[in-house]
């Protein structure tokens, strides 16, 4: 018989079996290991889809909202609080009963992109809760901004707009207030359309050709997109609900004019569903206009009362019988 090392055949035996039972236990370890990642992995990864009576999609929840929704949260009227949200116009509102300081960027851009007109500033607006005035100060204007820079006639439309909605001429009392703007009709009838953008994304405008794609929330339009509804920490401090609606990627570069909305997200703050942020991005190119039009506005709250924060705006946009216009700007209160 072969002898060997270490004992004959009871050692190699012995030998062996002492390998043989540290594999199984590696294997053992393991096999738990990789048990406990799939259990965890299948609990961390939990989303769901869920239908909403009266909306035309199939709403994505994450994994954080599935279980909040089982714990109470009503993904149902956090829809129709999405549709019908009417804090962020009250932020907006409250401007004008509130004095505060806030600063001003605006940049043209030629056909290159580059940069050929300018206009910064500081100012402050002072309310006594009713009426208010402003005043502004480190003015600097670059390039041809205005037609005519001492009686303010703007060049650019976009600014004119700008001006109005931000800016304010003398004396402005709230409970002797009738009319709003210059005697400019045409103006007005746009900044109302600019309100129902802003402050009810997704809902019917009444502008030609575009207007009804706009309804993203509606069967016809909802084809289109993805939606979701997130749980986020919003500046890294603050738990919050961010609720989606995306152009599908099928749909991006296919049909690309039956959407108008390429992109809505809205946060809102868990505790109480207050509007904290929303971006936009809107993208048409038609016979009569095209545009694409990027936009972002958060709000905070001061004195008890929510207001805007922080306005961004990227818009190269094309009107019939009107030059195009590549206007970025943003409005930052202290």
């Amino acid at each position: 018989m072969r002898q060997y090392v270490g004992g004959g055949t009871r050692g190699a035996e012995e030998s062996f079996r002492k390998v043989l039972n540290k594999f199984s236990l590696k294997w053992n370890i393991k096999y738990r290991l990789l048990m406990l990642l799939f259990f965890l992995g299948g609990i961390f990864s939990l989303s769901a889809q869920v239908e909403v009576e009266g909306f035309g999609g199939v709403i994505n929840l994450d994994s954080i909202t599935v279980t909040a929704s089982r714990a109470g949260f009503d993904v149902a009227d956090f829809v129709d609080l999405v549709r019908k949200d009417k804090s962020f116009y009250q932020a907006f509102t409250n401007l004008r009963h509130h004095s505060y300081k806030f600063s001003n960027h605006i940049e043209v851009l030629d056909k290159k992109n580059l940069v050929a007109a300018s206009y910064d500033s500081r100012a402050r607006q002072t309310s006594d809760g009713d009426c208010r005035s402003m005043e502004e100060w480190d003015l600097e204007v670059t390039g041809k901004f205005f037609k005519n820079e001492k009686k303010r006639k703007h060049k650019y439309y976009t600014a004119k707009l700008y001006d109005r909605l931000f800016f304010t001429k003398d004396t402005v009392c709230e409970s002797v207030r009738v009319y709003e703007g210059d005697g400019d009709p045409k103006q007005e009838g746009h900044i109302d359309k600019l309100k129902q953008l802003v402050f009810s994304p997704g809902e019917k405008i009444n502008v030609p050709i575009i207007g009804k794609k706009m309804e993203i929330f509606e069967p016809e339009m909802a084809k289109y997109y993805d939606y979701e509804i997130n749980s986020v920490t919003y500046q890294d401090s603050q738990p919050a609900y961010v609720f989606s609606a995306k152009v599908k990627p099928a749909f991006q570069n296919y049909k690309k004019d039956k959407t108008v909305i390429k992109s809505l997200e809205t946060y809102f703050d868990k505790e109480n569903f207050q509007v904290l942020a929303r971006d936009y991005q809107l993208q048409y190119s038609g016979l009569l206009f095209d545009f694409d039009v990027t936009m972002r506005i958060e709000l905070k709250q001061v004195n008890g009362n929510y207001v805007p924060a922080f306005l961004s705006y990227d818009g190269d946009w094309k009107v019939a019988v009107k030059k195009r216009e590549r206007v970025r700007f943003w409005m930052k209160v202290d």
